[in-house]
């Protein structure tokens, strides 16, 4: 089963490189997705400098997501699954559900990717709100549900691989 391409006009070149504020920023102004717009299979790239990626990298690595390729939302809006590179391709890691929260970022309905008991006890902090950047890259924002830390929001993109016909 393939699923139907969505196509939302661009809103900003992604190429563009921003300071974090101005990610933040940013996000602020734009649309939190419908969940029947997410299913599909979305490659993720790190945002920052070089060293920041790599730090963010050997963080993932820790935490059971080393080599983090970007995530897999099943059709619904419902949940999906983190994706990791091995040697054979894409395996299946750590499950996610979606959820409708209040966003950090800017107290607007928001839609959020968490992590249930399933994924583990180091993934139940953190939790990925998404808005849409452009018809085919969500914009994601992390940040921990931990005292101290909640204000510590890391930007994110999500591309939107094209669909096997």
């Amino acid at each position: 089963m393939s699923l139907p391409s969505l196509s939302l006009p661009s809103l900003v070149p992604v190429t563009q490189p921003r300071r974090y504020g101005e990610w933040r920023a940013l996000f602020r102004a734009l649309p939190t997705p419908a969940r029947d717009t997410l299913p599909g299979r979305y490659r993720g790239e790190l945002l920052g400098p070089a060293w920041f990626q790599g730090v963010l990298r050997w963080g993932l690595g820790l935490l059971g997501l080393r080599g983090w390729w970007g995530k897999d939302f099943a059709p619904g809006g419902r949940d999906g699954v983190n994706l990791v590179r091995r040697e054979g391709g894409l395996v299946r890691s750590v499950p996610l559900v979606l959820r409708d929260g209040r966003s950090r970022v800017d107290g607007r309905a928001s839609l959020q990717v968490e992590y249930a008991r399933g994924a583990g006890w180091q993934w139940r902090p953190f939790v990925d709100e998404v808005r849409w950047l452009e018809g085919h890259t969500l914009l994601a924002m992390t940040h921990l549900e931990l005292p101290l830390l909640r204000h510590v929001i890391i930007p994110f993109l999500l591309h939107r691989e094209p669909t096997l016909h």
